[in-house]
């Protein structure tokens, strides 16, 4: 019994750690640089690579560590293992296959001289390579909570997780929407400039909502403010 706490509680700080890096990454490289891009891939050019770079390898580790539970007799789906492990080499993938530096775009001046830092590029295959990544990381995360996260007894979260799967689907669809809209009807299609960025800041968030309340983040902070007030009396 103790051992299936212990395992249980492991499990829940590695969902707390993804949780928070997932709330913290589209504000922390926007205060990094302060201002905004297009999209939150191109702040790998900017002076916030460095939290561009950590939080999502450290995404990349922290799944493909992840093992999490194996399906029940009857339970329909990929295993938590198989989902976690896709969608942590998919990030680090768009780790280590960044977008290309576009032109038009001068961040930080790196585009225009063409002293890219790290893996940078201007090769827009290299690019289709990178958002692939990335759309599979959002689809297979957006499974997770709609099907893994919602087995088991504990239905309190249930809804929870269901919308925040199908926000991060929906947002994603919208985004190959507008990016048919622009690769085969007009390439100057934006509903606005941050178009992108609005979209994967949404779908992170859901994500980052998502895994700190499997966690069970909401509890640990109830329990944490008790203990608190208890000693203070």
């Amino acid at each position: 019994m103790k051992d299936n706490i212990d395992i249980r509680n492991s499990y829940n700080r590695i969902r707390k750690l993804v949780g928070f890096l997932g709330l913290l990454l589209p504000i922390i490289i926007v205060v990094g640089y302060w201002g905004f891009l297009p999209s939150i891939s191109l702040f790998y050019y900017t002076r916030s690579a460095v939290f561009f770079i950590a939080i999502l390898a450290a995404f990349a580790l922290l799944l493909i560590s992840y093992e999490g539970y194996k399906p029940k007799e009857g339970e329909k789906g990929l295993s938590d293992n198989m989902v976690s492990h896709i969608g942590g080499f998919a990030i680090l993938i768009v780790v280590l296959v960044p977008t290309c530096c576009k032109p038009g775009f001068s961040i930080c001046q790196v585009c225009p001289s063409e002293g890219f830092c790290l893996f940078g590029h201007t090769d827009k295959t290299i690019d289709l390579f990178h958002l692939l990544s990335a759309g599979i990381f959002f689809f297979f995360m957006g499974y997770m909570s709609i099907v893994n996260f919602r087995r088991g007894t504990d239905h309190k979260y249930h809804f929870m997780y269901k919308l925040c799967g199908y926000v991060i689907w929906f947002s994603l669809l919208l985004l190959i929407i507008e990016f048919i809209i622009r690769k085969f009807i007009n390439e100057n299609f934006y509903v606005t400039s941050y178009d992108v960025y609005i979209m994967e800041t949404i779908m992170v968030f859901a994500f980052a909502i998502s895994w700190l309340l499997k966690g069970r983040t909401l509890e640990y902070i109830a329990e944490s403010t008790n203990k608190l007030i208890k000693r203070l009396k």
